[in-house]
């Protein structure tokens, strides 16, 4: 009898128990449905917006993806275009400073009779000259001073610096990116340089002169320090143009009223470049003529160059946002540097195929040298390295630091 009495009483404790504990979970959940109910009807508009409201902002996002897919397109427009402006120039701007004046790579067109009267630079393969003032100095000198020129001194400047600051061009996001990234980064380059120099160490290309060490250090020297000095002559320029047509950046005391400051904000003007696509096509067919019709294998690699060189600028823009994002060197150009790296690589490779004779065939080698012309020398820049060297020199001056 005990014994079931204590059986009885542990029964009956562990269904109370059991009870107990049922009861305090149906308390837990219904707790936990009030909290999740109040929660919802916190997040949960009391008043929703009319149905209106709601399709004229479901419009307005749609309307704001189609304007950056349009406004990305418009850019790469710009930058293809201004890319085969630059490297058109390139190619007839090294040929008119020194490029004609080795007859074995001489090309007798319309510009043979003034080109090779103008002997400053040379491809270090000739007998008379060194290549110190290397073929593409010219180029790197130009094309930076025209970043110089449409970069001033300061982010907050007029885009165009000979224009006042209200003018619709100043608006034209894919002209600037265009003529910054494309014209300049195309017009410099950084691989065909390095090429050249490499070459004149080696100096298997030029029998008569050997090894010319001596002359391809100087060449860097003389690159990288006419490529600076002309980038600061372009700001400087910038500067006056900007004090003549926009004095309010350098005096406090003349500011642009409301107005101004409202047409200059929202003045949307859209540089339509139909015209320049025209205008391009119309090159690029030039060039082909020149190649059919008067033989010359110059012009196939300068249409080659054309067609390839916009693939090599978009993906030295597209490295370009690298820039700035190596956690432990933030000040470092990432993306710069490996443009120029991958570019110098490239055209150092396609040079050393076409001097080895590994692809048989003039239209082999015309092949290669439009690659290296147009894609390689796309992708790497002076401009844009000159530009950034100096605006982190700007920034942290060594004299500063104590």
């Amino acid at each position: 009898m005990e014994w079931w009495r204590i059986h009885n009483s542990t029964v009956k404790y562990l269904v109370v128990g059991r009870s107990v504990q049922v009861m305090m979970s149906a308390q837990e959940e219904d707790a936990n449905e009030t909290q999740e109910l109040h929660i919802r009807n916190s997040v949960e508009d009391p008043h929703p917006p009319p149905k209106d409201v709601v399709d004229h902002q479901q419009e307005q996002k749609i309307h704001n993806k189609a304007s950056i897919f349009c406004s990305s397109w418009i850019h790469i427009i710009y930058i293809s275009i201004f890319s085969v402006i630059g490297v058109t120039s390139r190619a007839f701007i090294g040929r008119l400073f020194g490029g004609d004046c080795d007859p074995h790579h001489a090309v007798k067109d319309w510009l043979y009779p003034l080109s090779h009267r103008i002997c400053v630079t040379t491809n270090g393969q000739t007998e008379q000259y060194g290549g110190a003032l290397f073929i593409d100095l010219p180029d790197n000198m130009f094309g930076s001073f025209i970043i110089g020129l449409f970069t001033g001194h300061s982010s907050e400047w007029p885009a165009i610096p000979f224009l006042k600051h209200d003018h619709p061009l100043q608006g034209e996001q894919g002209l600037h990116l265009g003529i910054r990234t494309a014209l300049c980064g195309s017009l410099t380059t950084f691989s065909s340089w390095n090429s050249q120099m490499v070459l004149m160490m080696d100096g298997t290309a030029n029998p008569y002169l050997g090894t010319q060490v001596v002359s391809a250090l100087f060449g860097y020297v003389i690159g990288l320090q006419v490529s600076i000095v002309s980038f600061r002559a372009g700001r400087t320029l910038s500067a006056w143009f900007q004090n003549r047509n926009n004095p309010h950046l350098f005096d406090s005391n003349l500011t642009r009223t409301a107005s101004e400051l409202r047409a200059c904000n929202n003045h949307c003007y859209w540089l339509s470049p139909v015209a320049l696509v025209l205008s391009i096509f119309v090159l690029i067919a030039l060039y082909i003529w020149g190649d059919v019709y008067w033989g010359i294998s110059y012009y196939r690699e300068l249409w080659i160059a054309c067609l390839m060189s916009p693939f090599g600028t978009i993906a030295r823009w597209k490295l370009s946002t690298l820039n700035g994002k190596w956690s432990k060197y933030p000040w470092f150009p990432l993306g710069t540097w490996l443009a120029n790296f991958t570019g110098s690589i490239l055209s150092a490779a396609l040079t050393a195929i076409a001097y080895l004779n590994i692809v048989n065939g003039e239209g082999g080698t015309t092949v290669l040298a439009a690659i290296s012309l147009g894609f390689a020398g796309s992708l790497s820049t002076v401009s844009t390295y000159v530009k950034e060297t100096v605006e982190l020199s700007d920034k942290n001056p060594f004299h500063d630091r104590k």
